[in-house]
Formats: C-alpha cells, structure tokens, sequence
C-alpha cells in the first residue's frame, strides 16, 4: 500500500502538468486564431467533452471491427475515422479555436502523415491495492494497432490488446490470505508529442473487460470464486524509435477494477517496458 500511495500521488500531478503543457505547446504552434471568451466556454464545457466521448466510442468500433479491417486493408482509414480524428480535435487544438491547420483527415500519406501499423509486447511491474491491503508482482502483455505520426510532431496510436494484470499476487487481510490471478481485454487510445530528437510524450485512455479469479486460504480451509467487470483505465509514457521497425517505450497505466454486485475493489497499477514491430 505504501508503493501505491507513493507512486499514484506524483503520478497524478504529473499527467494534470503534462496535459496542460500539451494543450499551450499545441496551440501555440499551431493555431492563429484569437477565439473569445464564449467560444473557449463553449468549447470547454461541450465541445472537447463530446470529441473525447467521440473517440473512445470510436475506439470501441476500431476494436470490434479491427479483424475485418486488417483483412479488408483499411484498418488505417478506420482508425482515423473513428478515433484520430474526434482525438484530435480534443486535445491537439488551441481552447475555442475551430480549425486543425494540420488536420489529420486534411493530410496525405507521405506528406505530412505517416502510418503504420504494429505488434507490442510490455511487461513489468504490477502494484495490486485491494482489501485495504497491496502486494507487487509481474504483469505482461500482447497488442496491435495503427500508429500515425504528423508533420506537426503530434503522435496518436490505437491499439487492441490483452494483458496479464496480476499472476497469483498474496497478501494477508486479518488471518485470511488472499491470492488474485488478473486478466484484462483493452481497447486503448494514445496521444501525445514529440518532445525532443525521437522521443515521444504520450498519453493512454481506454477501457478495459477484466476479470479476477480469488483464492481465500482462512483456517486450513481453501475457497475460491471469480469476478467480472468493465472499467477505465489511463496512463503516461515515453516512446521512441529503435530504426526503421521497432519503438520502445515506458510507461505507467492506472487500472480501475469494480464490481458492486460481487463487493469487488481494486487497484492495479504497472510500470511497464513496451517493444514494439512495426510494419
């Protein structure tokens, strides 16, 4: 519990000062509009909202629809359609301006826009918060997706993937001990800039399906039993390429595990390695 707290703390702090670094970098790059103060109300209070609902209800199309679209040779044109684009006018404009000069749909492939398609492995550290009590473990993970990259330095991928959140992760409440064994199923959305040289600043939003088998050991006697959910998810990280086909990155991703019905809560955070093929 003490890592958690240590770590979730600074995290948070963190990604608030980023976002809003991000959003004056965008604009002053990129935007000469001088909107007033009702547009930047409105756009505040309606607009970036309703793009953000946007792009991960997209995300959740690009995701069930991914396996036709890889076979059909569209899965680019989806994903920018249904989440680069509404992810984009949410964060990578100025406050109430209306124009994108570097508009994702606006900009053709080599001039300006580059995609690629790509297989990620992660793995690394998982910090399990549940019953009050914590314990650390190992976590990994396969993914695919789109990846763009715009002349502007901006970067936004999208990606499905499944992850092993907790393998058999212990920890004692009173006289009991618990051990929870963790599976997630995502659909992630990424955005972010290039900060320097190749080296990316990106940040993670998504949902994920889990589900947790739980193991009670109290008195000599073993039960055992199982929950579901769906939840949110989020993160920050730091990319760059290894050559023409691989990227690397590092990042840290916040998951929420909660079930009512069952009396389930939890907290998972990871600190993970990314590598990823990209082709």
């Amino acid at each position: 519990m003490q890592l958690m707290a240590a770590l979730r703390k600074p995290v948070n702090i963190v990604v608030a000062t980023l976002l809003i670094g991000l959003s004056s970098v965008s604009s002053a790059e990129t935007i000469e509009e001088s909107p007033g103060a009702g547009a930047m109300v409105a756009d505040a209070v309606f607009a970036r909202p309703l793009y953000f609902v946007l792009s991960q209800a997209g995300a959740l199309i690009y995701g069930a629809t991914l396996p036709f679209t890889l076979l059909g040779g569209n899965a680019d044109e989806a994903a920018e359609t249904f989440v680069v684009t509404p992810l984009q006018a949410a964060f990578v404009r100025c406050l109430g301006c209306g124009k994108i000069p570097n508009e994702v749909k606006e900009v053709k492939e080599g001039e300006g826009k580059t995609i690629r398609h790509f297989v990620m492995l992660n793995g690394g550290l998982s910090m399990m918060d549940s019953e009050d009590e914590s314990s650390d473990g190992a976590g990994y993970g396969l993914y695919m997706g789109t990846h763009f990259e715009l002349a502007d330095h901006s970067r936004f991928d999208v990606m499905l993937g499944a992850k092993k959140l907790a393998a058999d992760l212990d920890y004692d409440v009173g006289t009991a001990t618990y051990t929870d064994d963790v599976m997630s199923y995502q659909i992630v959305s990424r955005f972010g800039k290039e900060i320097f040289w190749d080296l990316d600043l990106m940040f993670k939003l998504g949902l994920h399906s889990w589900s947790t088998d739980r193991e009670v050991e109290n008195g000599g006697v073993t039960t055992s039993g199982s929950t579901s959910g769906v939840d949110f998810l989020w993160g920050v990280g730091l990319d760059t390429d290894l050559g023409e086909s691989f990227r690397l990155g590092l990042d840290y991703t916040s998951y929420s595990l909660e079930n009512s019905d069952d009396d389930y809560d939890a907290d998972i955070g990871t600190v993970d390695l990314n590598l990823s093929y990209m082709f």
